[in-house]
């Protein structure tokens, strides 16, 4: 059985004995299986295959060159229009220090699609020093066309140490704020198609992640319990569109003790 089957907070929250979208979404992620956590090479052209419109991946949002005191913290940021959903990596003077896997679901459980989106990811540097600072590249891939990268170099400002942070101090694990590491800003969609919404996390203690659906006078409401919205085990929110939806807007919320942080996305239907 599929992993997240044993995620699904209560029996009773999606009754398979009515026929609905997300329950046959859920349907099959069970019978997948592991299938759905290892990628086959005999898979990959039929996640290309199912593309309306050709495959694209570009750089949305490049990496930026930053100069800090030291000691600080800093936040990297890079962002992709793609289409399937890339994986992303980061490097650290040319050594991998992140890697965040593509969207899987919503390829699995849709034969056709358009699937373009803007995905955005984060990386932070707790301590800025002689050991972090250096050349950072965030690279996207895609089974169905070449990868693309950006890079940045993150330098330290000349100051005497006395008057600058330090990083001696630091002891792992360290305790820190939620970062939302990847996430999908923005993506179109055929009407009633499958949408995997990325919502990835990172910080000490593990955030908490919760999804909110952005109602037209920008209230929020929660998506649980609500029978086109699945909020995975791996904080992505599973959308089953309907065929008179146009467009639909969603909040991702990541909670600790030592802080929150959120992001909005947002969903347009529309035909290829």
């Amino acid at each position: 059985m599929a992993r997240i089957f044993t995620h699904i907070p209560s029996s009773n929250q999606y009754d398979f004995r009515m026929p609905s979208p997300l329950n046959h979404a859920i349907l099959s992620i069970i019978l997948l299986g592991s299938h759905v956590s290892t990628t086959k090479v005999a898979d990959v052209p039929s996640v290309c295959d199912g593309l309306i419109e050709p495959s694209v991946l570009s750089i949305d949002k490049p990496l930026e060159n930053i100069k800090a005191n030291r000691g600080n913290s800093l936040v990297l940021r890079c962002a992709f229009y793609a289409s399937p959903q890339p994986s992303i990596t980061w490097y650290h003077r040319g050594k991998r220090v992140e890697t965040h896997p593509a969207a899987q679901f919503e390829t699995l459980l849709s034969a056709t699609n358009l699937g373009q989106s803007v995905v955005e990811s984060a990386l932070r540097i707790d301590c800025l020093d002689e050991r972090t600072a250096g050349e950072y590249f965030c690279e996207a891939t895609s089974p169905c066309t070449q990868p693309v990268v950006t890079s940045s170099v993150v330098s330290i400002n000349k100051a005497p140490k006395s008057i600058t942070g330090t990083c001696k101090s630091l002891r792992q694990p360290f305790e820190s704020p939620p970062l939302i590491s990847v996430f999908t800003l923005s993506r179109i969609e055929l009407p009633g198609g499958v949408t995997q919404l990325a919502c990835r996390t990172q910080g000490y203690p593990a955030p908490k992640t919760t999804w909110y659906k952005i109602e037209e006078d920008e209230s929020l409401s929660s998506i649980e319990g609500q029978r086109n919205y699945m909020h995975l085990p791996n904080g992505d929110l599973l959308i089953v569109g309907d065929e008179e939806t146009i467009s639909e807007s969603f909040r991702c919320v990541a909670e600790n003790p030592l802080g929150s942080a959120h992001q909005d996305a947002s969903v347009i239907y529309m035909l290829a």
